[in-house]
Order: C-alpha cells, then structure tokens, then sequence
C-alpha cells in the first residue's frame, strides 16, 4: 500500500479524534475538580480508551510505528481508569495530557514522512508505564465498553453467553473506499461500546492485507437493539450496508426474514482536496458573469427569439442552482475551528495562574471553508489577549467582588447575511486612560483628545507595535496582536468592533461575510463609473432631495425620518470630479429635483448617507481580489465584472464612513 497517497486522510481523521481526546481530557479534569457523577465520569473516559484504540489500529494499518507506539502506551495507562483499579486524579491527567501533545506531534510528523525523534516519545513511555502515585479517592466506575482486540484474545475463555444476545453484524464498506482496514476499525470502534466483541471475520489482521476488500463479521454479545447496532456502524462513515442476524435460526421464515433485512443505501460523503473546490467556484463565478452577459444581449434585442429566451432563461436558472450548491457545498461548522481552543485556553490559564471557565457558542453556524481556513490566528489572538491582559487571577478578582474563576466566552452567531464572532470576557476591561496616556505620547491621537470611545480606542490599539504591557511575554507584550487581527479581518472583508468597560470585562467582535467569493451587491453610478457596494452594509437607498439637507455642526448631513445621518458625496470622496459634489447640490434650489440618490449604510454602528448619481442595479457578483500600489487609499476591498463585461470596483464601507 502507498502509504504516502492517503498521508492526508490519515492526518485528517487522526485531528478529528484528537479533538475528541482533548475533550474528554478537559471534562475528565472539570469533574475532578468539581465530583461529577460517575456515569458521566466513566462515559468519558470510554471516549478516550476508544479514541487512542482507533488511532492505534489506524496508525498500524499505515505502518506509522512512533504514533501505534505512544497511542499504545497511553491506551494501555488508561486501562486501569476503564477498569476501576485506579483512581482518577489530577496528576494523571496531566501526563496524559502530555501524551496527547507528543501523540499530535507523531502524527503529524508522520503525515509528513518524518520519523518522530526518539528522544520525544522515550521519557514519555517511561513515564507512561510507571504508576503515579496519589491519595485521591477513585472517580467513576466502570464503563460498558471492551477493547476489540481484548474481546477477540479472551471471549472465548469468558462464560457461554446468553445465546439471544449475539449478533452478528455483516458489514460491506463503499467500494471506492480508501484505507478499507482503517475504515474497518472503525466500525469495530463504534460497535464496541455496545456490547462485548467475541470475534471478527476475517480476523483483524487480515483487514490490513491489500486484498481486504471491505466485507467483514463483527459477532458481539449485545441487548441492544438491531437499528442501534446498524446506526452505530453507519456512523463510521463509508458503510454501504449493514445487517444484523442471529447466529442460529431455527425456523425457516426467520432465516428467510433475516436475509432479506437490508439496510438502504447511506449517504455519502467524500473527501476531496479543497483546491477543486476552489477551482469550481471560480468556473461556477464565471459562468455567473457569462449568464449575466447572456441575459444582458437577449434583453438588448428588439425582437429576440422566443426559443432562444427560454434556452437563456433555463440557464440561468440552472446556473444560479449550481451557484447555490457549490455555495453550500463549501460552508463548514465554525466548530472544526472552536474545537481548537478549549485545549488551548486550558494551557494558558494554567501557566498564568488563572482560573478560567471557557464557554463556546454557536459551534453549528456555518462559514465559507476559505474564511474558516483564515480566522484561526484571529481568534488565537483574541484569546490570549484575553487570558493574559483581561481576566485577572483569582485573589484579585475575589478582592474586587468578583467570582474568582473567571469567565471566556467564544460565540458564533448569524446577522442578516453576515456572520458574528465574539471573544467575551468579563475580566478587568480597557483601562482607557492608560491606553490615551500611551497614544498621546506616540502621537497616535489629536492632541486635545480627553476621551477615547470604542471606535478610537480600537483604532488605536490596533495599530502596529501599540503596547501597554511593562514587559514582552511569550503571549503578549509586543503591539501585534490586535493589528494582526484587524489586518487580517479586513482582508476577509469584514470589520473588528470592541466595547470595553473598565471592571466589568470586554467584547471583540468580528462581523465577517459568510462567503468571499460570490454576494450580493448594489451597484451605483457615480460621474460615469459603477461601483458595488457590498448589499450586508447596505440598508436601504432612496432619491435625494435638497429638502434632506441639514446643517450640523460635524459636517455635511440629512435627516432620514427624523435622524440626522452624516452625509458623504462619493464623487468628491474618490477625487472623480475637480469642484465640491455638496457645493454642487448646495447651489441647487430646493425642488430642483437633481438626479441624485442616496445609500444609506452601516458599518462599526456608525450610519451614512452615501451620495451617488444614480442606482444601477442589485445583484450577484463575482468578488475577484484586488491588488493596490503601496501607500494606495484603502477604499476598495476587490473588484469585479459586470455583465456587460466592465469592471466594477467594490467599495470597502467601513473605510469609506
């Protein structure tokens, strides 16, 4: 088998079950601390024997021997925790959590085609094979679940079961499956916690053979239901059939009945490479735009074809499907991010010293893969900023009337057609006054400046190298984090927001599109050029009337339904035109009706009235990157083409208000 050819899958699913172990550790260690009941105590500690037993099985179907090696060895320390026969204790969490990190390391060195250093895994296996002694009382008792390689060694020498009690579970895996032993195992892993594995055919040895070709026995001593032993091996994924028969029937019709049981066909997933993914959202863009064409030149026919408007109008239906689906064939669960984190903050806190009750919200909401891929580091960030300048250690949160375990919220959540991320922490917030006392002296701010609000505040601290903190620390210290953030969500197309109140805590928002490659914009026309304005800061658009104009002491306004909003001309913005676009409208007389329209937007809270000279149209539209000179104004977040084949450039709102 060419092991380097699936590297990927292995590396892939290998994280998936390391989140799981990492979970379970971090439960594991919050019911130490807090007596959790034992069944949910025991529960976990069966996702982590399951876990490290299936990487074990998959790394040695792949040949990988450093990770079979650490995944034994920590299998094997938690045998006692499974067994009852040891007590869990902090102690042995934090080695194990050790071995976790060394497991990360060997599969991904793996992965790579790198041997892992023996030197990285020797004092961990020494370590792993001695008792850690503890006075701690025993947590949890004994969970219902069996190694399968135990199971096969030893049923046989186990009491005759209860005949009515074995299943045996007939299994064929897709027929383009890769890695048909990996796959093996785990089912072999799903079905385990359900009953006692007595054996498997052909035996699991045979599963790693070239010639295995996915149809295999599991027999297991089970009372669980028939559709619970069929959903538990579906749910390892790539299972065409499964069904469940009783070792010896002795009426006809019941054999007759067990084999005709069948289960339907599973859905399928596949795992490709993201670049094809890519590239078929850039053709599926293209055609968006050929559509657009298309329908463009029909509409420009004094008598067109009728034949032909109906070939041009079903294609454009089934483009704009295959738009949709290509769009949702990309969104991913923000949690394949979040799931990252727990393990992190629980690192962090320990070596500051803090005691930090870390929530996570909104894990289901969905976000383009490529934008997921980017706000990693973002968040990262975000976090560590907070563990280390927001939440304050136990002794002075207690002095300051506070709970001495602090609280770090990451939440995800849906905004029309935009997607929110929150880092929440009810630590020591801004010191504002600190913050002014620094810009004043860098000269970061006007020099009568005697308040910071949220959106100075945040202007100032993210700009490069700006730092409160007396000394440089591996998590903070340098003025880079929050000008990393910023940086890279602009980029994204989206915007960073901060409300901070002294004493009671933070919020750093990130307002991201769900997609960068196609949405929806207004296209307006201003001195002869069009222009796309992203339809998420848009909130409605309307004609302009001199009667709107009001003086204000900050500068140019209207008044929409009673509320003053700020008014900024586009041409005289963007330098299209020599004279004052707003002295041009202020030499109009009221009822002039000059051709004018306004957009009004939002972006950061702040709403403006943006003026243009006309309202072209609302649409999709292909959102191509844009790259500007150095020292360029940055009021533009990419470009695009219209239908008629013209460039647009899209307007980058945030900069603009």
């Amino acid at each position: 088998m060419d092991a380097a050819r699936y590297a990927a899958l292995f590396q892939a699913e290998a994280r998936e079950h390391l989140a799981e172990l990492d979970a379970a550790l971090l439960a594991l260690e919050a019911s130490v601390r807090d007596g959790a009941d034992a069944v949910v105590t025991s529960a976990h500690v069966a996702t982590l024997f399951r876990g490290m037993h299936t990487i074990k099985g998959m790394a040695g179907s792949m040949g990988y021997t450093a990770v079979e090696k650490v995944s034994h060895a920590l299998e094997s320390r938690c045998e006692p925790l499974r067994s009852g026969d040891e007590p869990l204790h902090a102690d042995l969490l934090a080695l194990i959590f050790e071995g976790t990190d060394v497991l990360r390391t060997a599969i991904d060195d793996a992965a790579r085609g790198v041997e892992t250093p023996s030197a990285t895994i020797g004092s961990l296996l020494v370590r792993l094979r001695r008792p850690v002694s503890t006075g701690a009382a025993p947590v949890g008792g004994t969970p219902s679940v069996v190694s399968a390689d135990s199971a096969t060694r030893v049923g046989m020498a186990d009491s005759a079961p209860d005949v009515a009690n074995v299943r045996h579970v007939d299994v064929r895996l897709v027929s383009d499956c890769p890695l048909k032993g990996v796959r093996a195992m785990l089912v072999l892993a799903k079905l385990g916690p359900l009953g006692q594995v007595r054996a498997t055919h052909p035996e699991q040895s045979r599963w790693q053979e070239d010639g295995f070709d996915g149809v295999f026995r599991v027999t297991l001593v089970s009372d669980a239901a028939e559709d619970t032993l069929v959903q538990a091996a579906m749910a390892a994924g790539d299972v065409s059939r499964v069904q469940v028969r009783l070792p010896a029937l002795t009426s006809q019709v019941a054999r007759q009945a067990a084999d005709a049981a069948s289960v339907p066909e599973a859905t399928r997933t596949v795992r490709i490479d993201a670049r094809r993914l890519d590239t078929l959202l850039d053709l599926v863009g293209e055609l968006v735009i050929t559509r657009d064409r298309l329908l463009r030149a029909i509409e420009a026919e004094d008598h067109p074809d009728r034949d032909v408007q109906r070939a041009a109008r079903d294609a454009a239906r089934l483009v704009s499907a295959m738009q949709d689906e290509v769009l949702q064939a990309r969104l991913l669960p923000v949690g394949q991010v979040f799931d990252r984190f727990p393990r992190l903050v629980r690192d962090v806190s320990r070596e500051l010293g803090k005691d930090v009750s870390f929530v996570m919200e909104g894990r289901e909401i969905e976000l383009d893969r490529s934008l997921l891929d980017a706000i990693g580091d973002p968040i990262l960030h975000l976090l560590r900023n907070a563990l280390d300048h927001g939440i304050e250690e136990p002794a002075v949160r207690e002095a300051a009337g506070k709970a001495p375990r602090g609280e770090l919220i990451l939440r995800a959540a849906r905004d029309r057609a935009a997607v929110i991320i929150q880092v929440q922490d009810d630590g020591r917030g801004i010191h504002r006054e600190t913050v002014l006392h620094r810009a004043l002296e860098q000269g970061l701010v006007p020099p009568d400046t005697a308040v910071l609000t949220d959106e100075l505040l945040l202007q100032v601290i993210a700009h490069p190298g700006f730092s409160t903190a007396r000394r440089v620390t591996n998590l903070s210290g340098r003025g880079v984090g929050v000008d990393v953030v910023n940086t890279r969500v602009r980029a994204l197309g989206g915007q960073l927001e901060i409300e901070s109140i002294e004493g009671l805590g933070t919020v750093v928002t990130l307002r991201l599109p769900v997609t960068l490659a196609i949405t929806r914009a207004l296209l307006v026309e201003v001195r002869g050029s069009t222009f796309a304005l992203p339809a998420t800061h848009v909130e409605e658009a309307m004609e302009y009337h001199e009667s709107l104009r009001v003086h204000h002491a900050g500068g140019p306004a209207v008044t929409i339904r009673d509320e003053v909003v700020p008014l900024v001309a586009l041409g005289e913005r963007f330098g299209l035109v020599r004279s004052s676009t707003l002295e041009n409208v202020n030499a109009s007389a009221p009822g002039s009706g000059v051709d004018q329209h306004l957009a009004i937007v939002e972006a950061g809270g702040r709403r403006v009235a943006l003026l243009v000279d006309a309202l072209v149209a609302q649409q999709d539209i292909v959102v191509k990157p844009l790259d500007v000179v150095r020292g360029a104004s940055p009021w533009f977040s990419g470009a695009t083409v219209l239908g008629d084949g013209s460039p647009a450039l899209i307007i980058d709102v945030p900069s603009v208000v």
